[in-house]
């Protein structure tokens, strides 16, 4: 008896009571890793929970620490401490069964604290963190980081670089160093912060590297879909079988920026966007995340996820499966070289 890989064991902590049937990996990689997700999937809907949903993007901060923070700006809605108890009794409500952090501040340390911040908790099962990509500092902060298996990717080109995306020689040893470790990057594609022909670049340039666009890449309702980005996030999907879409922050594709704002809720408002990246990326490469406490601004987590359930609910439950629980985890791990996780 016993867990799987390294993968399964940091992964999973939600059920570390569980264990499976232990057989040597004979098979490919990812068909082990597949199966062993499956066995997951099995397990948390053996135990009740009829449609277990795995959070890949939630932010934790705490603007009451001596000097502050560099986001929320304060005075704001969002200035307040936001702390991982607060996020597990929203989770525990909603069949959130485990979760992974992304980083918001530009700081180096802020990353090493919140870590430190999730302690033990094993319900916190990956991290990504933030590095100013092209920097000098940047494999040696990568190497720090990556001593915690939590750690499994970036989130890049949101504070810096300040020139962007160039692919300069710099830049370009960073991402490809983030691919040899089996890394992920997280990169926002909206308005004018990182165009999409941008985008492009960097996943054509650089196959290996495993990235996704967070927040169904910039999406703006009401319908009918603007035809320039029906455009480009179709082109975006063909061109770069390593591109992913978070299916995320739902609410943004209404709201006015981090403001207090209440978005729709029924899903015709966000169905003909929901369908481009449907169809664009598959449903093996969108990835389901709530973008919380941003969300809260506009809308309810209850509300968030129904319009996820929803719109998946037609499509089979093997699609809601992958888009809810599967690809998250399949995406969000460390495939280290030699075929160890």
């Amino acid at each position: 008896m016993g867990i799987r890989t390294n993968f399964l064991r940091s992964c999973m902590g939600a059920l570390a009571l569980i264990t499976l049937q232990g057989a040597s990996i004979a098979a490919s990689e990812e068909a082990s890793q597949m199966d062993a997700v499956n066995d997951y999937l099995t397990a948390f809907k053996q135990r009740g929970h009829a449609r277990p949903i795995v959070e890949t993007h939630i932010h934790f901060y705490k603007p009451s620490r001596p000097g502050g923070v560099p986001w929320p700006d304060c005075p704001s809605a969002l200035c307040r401490d936001v702390l991982p108890p607060e996020y597990k009794a929203v989770a525990a409500a909603n069949g959130i069964v485990t979760a992974g952090v992304v980083e918001a501040s530009p700081l180096f340390e802020d990353n090493l604290k919140v870590l430190d911040m999730l302690g033990r908790d094993r319900f916190f099962s990956f991290y990504v963190g933030q590095l100013e990509i092209g920097s000098s500092s940047f494999i040696s902060g990568l190497n720090r980081l990556s001593a915690d298996r939590r750690f499994v990717g970036i989130r890049g080109y949101l504070w810096s670089p300040a020139e962007g995306i160039t692919l300069s020689a710099a830049q370009l040893r960073d991402l490809r160093e983030l691919a040899r470790r089996g890394m992920s990057l997280d990169i926002i594609s909206r308005s004018d912060k990182n165009p999409k022909n941008q985008v492009e670049a960097l996943c054509t340039t650089v196959p290996d590297l495993k990235i996704i666009i967070d927040h169904l890449g910039g999406a703006k309702g009401p319908p009918p879909v603007d035809h320039e980005w029906e455009f480009s996030i179709r082109r975006l999907a063909d061109l770069c079988p390593n591109l992913y879409m978070k299916f995320s922050s739902f609410y943004d594709m209404y709201a006015p920026g981090d403001v207090p704002f209440i978005s729709p809720t029924d899903l015709p408002s966000y169905k003909a966007h929901f369908d481009v990246l449907m169809t664009a990326f598959g449903a093996d490469r969108l990835i389901w995340g709530s973008n919380w406490p941003v969300s809260d601004l506009h809308g309810t987590m209850a509300n968030e996820i129904k319009l996820a359930e929803d719109y998946l609910a037609p499509l089979g439950e093997q699609v809601r499966d992958k888009v809810m629980f599967k690809n998250a985890l399949l995406f969000y791990r460390r495939h280290q070289p030699g075929g160890e996780d």
